[in-house]
């Protein structure tokens, strides 16, 4: 081969090395630095004395140009190393920030939920410390679980104690129509089935996932709280949360037992055990508007004892009272839960019967007339027995409103006595020819 094609060859070297170590070849570089001073000793040798220094030159141009492409290639290959290293440094950056973030998000979640719940918390014990009923307590109740547990909690409340301890009635409830803890009777069977206590906060995984978690002071049962537990969520965090939200209603059932028990007191008759003549005039009224309403009846009996002042001055008025106390006991047992006994003034007592219809009426006065002329009191060594007048007077029958009604019952109670007294006689009558 002819001495100037090998230095024309040895001349494209560079960058023909460079294009062949793009972009990052550098070993392309280093063998054309090798086969460019091969290729010029070579062409030294065969090249004519003159032209050896030239071939010389060329192969050494020819290697330091192939040596400055591999310069240049191995520092592509560090900028490309360091640009590499600093987007896996970027990349990495990034996954932890969205790491950082997600759990910041996280952490934002959980407070706004401590938040919600706090708030529900603060405003349940604010709205129940002003209430002094339970028809007050229910509504922001109601409010204060879906706030506190979500709109789609599925509940029922009870409030125990009303009238004994053995007495627990549904105070607010959502969503358990067909749940054994839609009614206490069903919940209580269920306790009993799995061996739990109503005084004892219980899991339940059957029939359903459900929390059951009572409010108590001490061993005193106050409400119990039926909760099913959500899709999703753990069984011990829903039970920590139930208990968490019972603990804040301990002190508002307590507060509102103690002022329904204290109103109670107040419209009791402290010698005879029922109800005060203010009370029963508030609850005639209501009862005179429940019946417009809803179209239906009651009954009003007043029963007076027979000559009382009699009693009184013969025996005293230890006597008479003792025989007051018995007149309140035996017309509290001798009637249902919804009618309503009063002492209307001395010895004078009305019975509220809400619904009744006059047959039935007239049989209830016919037993209290006899079970107290049954009673017998001693005095001494002396036996003495006490006897009743009743009148009888129906609502809308024989009044437009409750003070008429009263009349018509009074006016049937003086016809009882005319008629020679321990008798009952329904209003209905005097309108007889």
């Amino acid at each position: 081969m002819r001495p100037e094609f090998i230095a024309a060859g040895i001349a494209l070297l560079p960058g023909l090395a460079l294009w062949l170590s793009y972009p990052r070849r550098a070993w392309a570089s280093a063998g054309g630095v090798g086969v460019a001073l091969a290729a010029g000793a070579a062409a030294a040798a065969l090249a004519p004395a003159g032209l050896r220094g030239a071939a010389a030159l060329s192969a050494l141009g020819g290697a330091l140009g192939t040596a400055l492409g591999w310069a240049l290639c191995r520092r592509r290959e560090a900028d490309h190393a360091a640009a590499f290293s600093r987007l896996e440094e970027v990349r990495a950056r990034r996954a932890a920030m969205a790491r950082e973030l997600a759990t910041l998000k996280t952490r934002g979640l959980s407070a706004e939920r401590e938040h919600k719940e706090t708030m529900a918390t603060y405003g349940m014990v604010k709205g129940l410390a002003e209430a002094m009923s339970w028809d007050d307590v229910r509504p922001r109740i109601e409010a204060a679980v879906e706030q506190y547990f979500g709109a789609g909690v599925e509940y029922a409340l009870y409030v125990a104690g009303l009238r004994g301890d053995a007495d627990v009635r549904p105070l607010a409830g959502r969503g358990l129509r067909t749940s054994p803890g839609a009614a206490w009777t069903t919940l209580g069977r269920l306790m009993q089935e799995q061996g739990a206590a109503p005084q004892t906060p219980k899991l339940f995984e059957r029939p359903e996932r459900a929390v059951g978690m009572p409010i108590r002071d001490g061993q005193e049962l106050l409400g119990y709280l039926y909760a099913r537990v959500p899709e999703g969520t753990a069984p011990q965090a829903w039970l920590a949360k139930t208990q968490s939200f019972c603990s804040e209603l301990i002190v508002a059932f307590k507060r509102v037992k103690l002022f329904q028990e204290v109103e109670r007191l107040s419209e009791i008759d402290g010698l005879t055990g029922v109800r005060r003549r203010g009370a029963f005039d508030k609850r005639i009224a209501d009862e005179a508007v429940r019946a417009r309403t809803f179209k239906t009846t009651f009954g009003l009996m007043l029963l007076d004892i027979d000559h009382f002042k009699s009693l009184n001055d013969r025996y005293g008025h230890p006597f008479g009272d003792q025989v007051l106390k018995r007149m309140g006991a035996v017309l509290n047992a001798s009637v249902y839960e919804t009618d309503y006994v009063a002492r209307y003034g001395g010895e004078e007592f009305v019975v509220l019967l809400p619904r009744a219809e006059a047959a039935g009426a007239l049989r209830k006065a016919e037993a209290i007339r006899a079970a107290i002329e049954a009673e017998s009191f001693t005095v001494g060594f002396e036996t003495v027995k006490v006897t009743v007048s009743i009148g009888l007077a129906h609502f809308p029958r024989d009044a437009a409103g409750p003070e008429e009604l009263v009349a018509r019952a009074d006016a049937a109670m003086y016809a009882a006595k005319s008629g020679g007294r321990n008798r009952v006689v329904d209003s209905e009558a005097l309108r007889r020819p």
